[in-house]
């Protein structure tokens, strides 16, 4: 029987994606232009490759800012859209209760409507002071 090789999980760190500053578009470009109009020369560093990346990371960052833009457009659109929506379905079931609230069976088929029974823990209260 052969032994079967051990795989390794990546750690919390190696599994995460790091994202560096937001000025690091900025940081990248000017890195660039330092290299350029110094002249420097390091013999692991392709200055070539460092200005493709610059080009890359603004056109990605674009991409990336009005994606991040339409989401959020369509996000609050939804949310209004939705709050309208559960307005009207409210009123449409509190309309149902008050015209049925003496019919057994409608109130049983209009029960399933009810808010769930979880819900976010209220805040404590502030502590009444000693002498009230």
């Amino acid at each position: 029987m052969a032994a079967k090789k051990k795989t390794t999980k990546p750690t919390k760190a190696q599994a995460r994606t790091y994202y560096p500053p937001k000025t690091f578009d900025d940081d990248l470009v000017a890195l660039v232009d330092l290299y350029t109009s110094s002249n420097w020369s390091f013999s692991n560093i392709d200055l070539t490759v460092l200005k493709a990346d610059s080009v890359a990371q603004r056109t990605q960052r674009q991409a990336y800012d009005a994606a991040v833009a339409a989401f959020q457009q369509q996000h609050a659109s939804f949310g209004s859209a939705q709050e309208a929506r559960y307005q009207r379905f409210g009123a449409a079931l509190n309309a149902a209760r008050g015209a049925f609230r003496n019919d057994k069976v409608v109130t049983a088929q209009l029960a399933k409507f009810k808010r769930s029974a979880v819900r976010a823990a209220k805040k404590a209260a502030a502590p009444k002071p000693a002498g009230t």
